[in-house]
């Protein structure tokens, strides 16, 4: 009954392990291609999953063998060390990365084990999981990169609409979903029968208690499997439907030819590079890589390390263990210490991302200010010209009215005065008086002193641009520029309209405009 409950619990582990960690791939990239959607695909995929499954069970691959010769050799009271092995290997590599490489882990701790009840390891299995643990991420990402770049070539040369294109990418990633979902099981079945065909649990019984173990354990994990699926979904695979269906047929395909139980994540990762080569453009960083590949390399390190450790306590030889646990905690010092310089460098990241979004805040409320301020003072001149021009017309309106009641009296005055020779003179200065006020000298002044102020940045601009324009060309130009005919303007310039059309044609050769150019949209483009 203690040899059963070993087993059991040693399954529990492994299964929750990868129902955290590695089904999230798998069931993220199914709602990435939109495959989950459609309900035959949430009828078969299981379906296909439990076939392969019980398949893997009755007729066991080359994995399935060599696994078991392994397991055949040590004594089950040290089956439950493999789950707890592999736990504690893929808990410290997940602080690395978020794959931390549960069958690495697993087979890891199976040789650790095996080494601690034999004194050896099965090199030639533990150079065919090496070899295709290296060679497994490389064929995946060619693969991927080859797939997407086969059916770009005829997409790109084809008039297909990109609604039909879509549509028959979405049925053969239905096709590609149900695969990978057969793939994954055949490939990881053995982490879920950790016991030799001919021990207890073989057949039916095995069947029976993994996949109730993958049941009891599926509500307790749920929620996490749900959130990283997503995760995978929205953000890691936020590309095209065509390059999701070429991470998907890539790891189908690896996962379907390995030896050795692969790491699902460690395949997403390494598409998703291939991928990158295709494309030549990053859908996954650099950094994602490097903490992938370092997750690999570490997970059976550690399992192997922590499984031998737990076989040596269990045979007593408590000299081997205390050096194996020393190693132990040196790596895991190191792992978390590099843990906590990411996090330290992510958190300085995040000050100084804040820090420059407050600073530049802070400018952008500055130079609100500065310039609400230079509006309002632009306001308040603009009011007190108003004010003055509507106190400087009150006192027009006085002044010409005082002059008109003078004139008026000397008219009387002129009209009760007997000599005609009296009568002229005094006609004549009258004239001259009313022929001064005709040219407005004051009021024009004023006009030109108001318009340079209102106009500052126009005659600013055109003193640099033409600085061999004399103060009339100036005057001229301002007024064309306010919209002025040449009527007003030889009322304004005291000339007549012949002159200020003369003006107008020599202020033109002074632009250096030619005679199909509009002389006034080019002085208020100035």
């Amino acid at each position: 009954m203690t040899t059963v409950m070993y087993i059991f619990l040693a399954t529990v582990i492994s299964g929750a392990l990868l129902l955290i960690w590695e089904f999230p791939v798998v069931r993220g990239t199914l709602q990435a291609c939109g495959a989950s959607e459609f309900i035959t695909v949430k009828v078969l995929a299981p379906a296909i999953g439990i076939a392969v499954f019980v398949l893997s069970v009755y007729l066991p691959g080359r994995v399935g063998i060599q696994t078991s010769e392994i397991i055949s050799g040590i004594p089950l009271r040290m089956i439950l060390s493999v789950g707890i092995a592999t736990a504690a290997s893929s808990i410290v590599v997940s602080r690395l990365s978020n794959y931390p490489a549960i069958p690495y882990a697993f087979i890891g701790s199976l040789f650790g084990l095996q080494f601690a009840a034999e004194g050896t390891i099965s090199w030639s299995l533990a150079c065919v999981n090496i070899v295709s643990w290296v060679c497994a991420p490389v064929v995946c990402a060619l693969i991927a990169a080859a797939i997407y770049r086969i059916a770009v070539i005829p997409i790109r040369k084809s008039q297909m609409h990109m609604a039909f294109f879509e549509l028959r990418v979405l049925r053969v990633s239905i096709l590609a979903s149900l695969l990978f979902v057969g793939a994954f099981v055949w490939n990881n079945s053995i982490l879920l029968t950790l016991f030799p065909v001919q021990e207890f649990g073989s057949g039916p019984v095995a069947v029976a208690m993994a996949l109730g173990i993958v049941l009891l354990a599926r509500p307790f994990v749920l929620k996490k499997v749900t959130m990283a699926s997503w995760n995978i979904a929205d953000n890691t695979l936020d590309i095209n439907s065509l390059s999701t269906l070429s991470v998907i047929i890539a790891m189908t395909i690896t996962l379907a030819i390995s030896p050795a139980p692969l790491s699902a994540g460690c395949l997403f990762i390494a598409a998703l590079a291939g991928l990158s080569l295709a494309r030549g453009s990053a859908v996954v960083e650099g950094h994602t890589v490097v903490s992938n590949i370092v997750a690999a390399i570490l997970a059976p390190v550690l399992g192997l390390l922590i499984g031998f450790s737990m076989g040596m306590i269990l045979n007593g030889d408590m000299i081997n263990t205390v050096i194996v646990v020393g190693i132990l905690v040196l790596v895991a010092g190191i792992v978390v210490y590099v843990r906590m310089q990411n996090r330290k460098l992510l958190r300085d990241q995040i000050v100084y991302a804040r820090e420059q979004q407050v600073y530049s805040t802070r400018k952008s409320l500055s130079a609100l200010e500065v310039r609400s301020e230079m509006t309002e003072k632009d306001l308040l001149g603009k009011l007190e010209m108003k004010r003055k021009e509507l106190v400087d017309f009150a006192v027009g309106i006085s002044e010409q009215k005082d002059f008109m009641e003078n004139v008026y009296e000397q008219l009387e005055d002129v009209r009760r005065l007997d000599s005609a020779e009296e009568k002229d003179a005094r006609t004549d200065e009258i004239l001259s008086s009313l022929r001064e006020r005709m040219y407005f000298t004051r009021e024009i002044n004023d006009f030109y002193a108001r318009s340079e102020v209102l106009h500052k940045d126009f005659n600013m601009r055109l003193r640099e641009a033409y600085p061999n324009l004399t103060e009339n060309e100036r005057k001229l130009a301002n007024l064309l520029r306010q919209g002025f005919s040449s009527k007003y303007i030889a009322s304004l310039m005291n000339i007549t309209p012949k002159s200020a059309e003369i003006n107008r044609y020599r202020l033109r050769l002074k632009l250096g405009l030619q005679r199909s150019d509009n002389l006034i949209k080019f002085i208020k483009s100035i």
